[in-house]
Formats: C-alpha cells, sequence, structure tokens
C-alpha cells in the first residue's frame, strides 16, 4: 500500500502544470500523474472510465486534494490487483509480448521474500535465475520476439544493471519527455515495502517549485527514465 506521500508528489507537480499552463487540475491528472493506475484501471486512459469519472467529480470541491485522492486510494485498494495478479511473474520479473512488434518489455517489482533488498549483492544469483526462468518461458511459448525492450528509472543504477547482458546495457538513452501515466519515474521515490524516500522527495518538490516550462517537468525527478533495447538473442545466450 502507497503512503500518502506518494500522492503529495503527484499532485504537486500535476497542480504546478496547471497553474503554469492555465488548466484545470482535474484535466491534467490523467496525463501527469499515475492516478489512474494506482487506482486499479487499465492501460486504456479512458476518462469516462466510471471509476476515475467519480474521482474527477470530488476533486475540484476537495479542501484538501491530496486528502480527498488518498482517501480515494484507500477506498478503491481493496479492489485494485497487484502487479503480480495482474500477469505472471517469475520473482522479482515479468514481461508483456507485443507480436506486432516481436518485442518482449520487462518489467520489475519487488516480490522478494528475503531479509536483503531485492537488489542486494546477496540476490544477484536468485535475481539471474529468475530471469533465466522467464526467458526459458519466453523462448518456448514466443519463439518468434525478436528483442527486448526495458524503460525505468532503475537502469540509472548499477545494481540493477548487472543483471543484463553488458549490450542491453550500453543501449540505455534517457527519455526526453518520459510518460507519467505509468509508474517507470514516480517509483524512484520509493524504496521497499513502497515506502517513500524521503530525501528523494524532498528534492522532487523542491524542483517541482522551482517549474517554470511545462516540457522541464522530467528535470524534477532525481534519476531520468532510460530506456533500451536489444536483441533477444543476447539474453538467451547471457542466462545458458
Amino acid at each position: 500500500m502507497y503512503q500518502k506521500e506518494f500522492f503529495v508528489a503527484q499532485l504537486a507537480l500535476a497542480q504546478k502544470i496547471a497553474d503554469i499552463a492555465s488548466q484545470p487540475l482535474e484535466q491534467v491528472v490523467l496525463q501527469y500523474t499515475a492516478l489512474y493506475r494506482i487506482f486499479g484501471l487499465d492501460w486504456s486512459f479512458d476518462p469516462t472510465n466510471p471509476v476515475w469519472e467519480a474521482y474527477i467529480s470530488g476533486l475540484p470541491g476537495a479542501a484538501d486534494k491530496t486528502q480527498y485522492t488518498y482517501e480515494y486510494y484507500l477506498q478503491r485498494y481493496p479492489e485494485i490487483p497487484t502487479s503480480a495478479e495482474e500477469q505472471p511473474h517469475w520473482g522479482c520479473f515479468s514481461y508483456n509480448y507485443d507480436p506486432a512488434t516481436q518485442k518482449i518489455r520487462l518489467h520489475f517489482g519487488d516480490y522478494d521474500q528475503s531479509e536483503h533488498g531485492p537488489l542486494s549483492h546477496l540476490r544477484i544469483i536468485q535475481r539471474k535465475e529468475e530471469l533465466r526462468a522467464m526467458f526459458q518461458h519466453i523462448q518456448s511459448n514466443h519463439p518468434d520476439a525478436l528483442w527486448v525492450v526495458g524503460g525505468s528509472w532503475l537502469y540509472n543504477w548499477e545494481s540493477y544493471t548487472r543483471l543484463f547482458p553488458p549490450q542491453f546495457v550500453q543501449a540505455a538513452k534517457a527519455r526526453k519527455m518520459p510518460s507519467l501515466q505509468g509508474r517507470a519515474s514516480w517509483n524512484q521515490l520509493l524504496r521497499r515495502g513502497w515506502r517513500i524516500h524521503n530525501e528523494s522527495l524532498a528534492i522532487f518538490l523542491q524542483r517541482v517549485s522551482q517549474l517554470e516550462q511545462v516540457e522541464d517537468y522530467p528535470g524534477c525527478f532525481l534519476y531520468a527514465e532510460l530506456w533500451t533495447e536489444a536483441p533477444i538473442s543476447l539474453f538467451y545466450a547471457f542466462y545458458v
């Protein structure tokens, strides 16, 4: 479960963008926060979804918009599927496959049950075993897959990138205008157990307060959202 401070961060940026662009906050939150997905809704980002409409209808009149949003999240929480429930996963890893592009998209979540952090050096062997098993599954079930794609702030951390083929890591580039509707950037404000990282939050909020142009919002984040891709053959060879 997310802490209230996670919503503080998202609404702070959304409000700042609304002020700069002279737009109502209820129009901005769909594009510049991950609330739609956090509320357990799909990737359509349909503004007419009844759950979203119910949230938006109460936002303008809320005296404390963060508290209102957090309470709405808590109300929704029992119905929100976890990532592990939405799709199969191998330990901390899961994937999506797009047959049209023949690309595998990697996902990471902290499902480590040990006393150590999921990216601790003590868990490298376990993480690589999970990746080995997942790519064996991919090879058997999607033999036509050609590419592997990754996008996350985590590619800034050596503790994460050491789990993948070097060529995949070396190809990583910052996304100029990262989408904020998912959590690829937002999750850098969290640490284990979805607890807020206070130092990162403080830096983020300070940068938000200094934002002058909407297009400069990526600079509010401590880490850039990096995207990379490489031939899947590299992964099959790496996890032999």
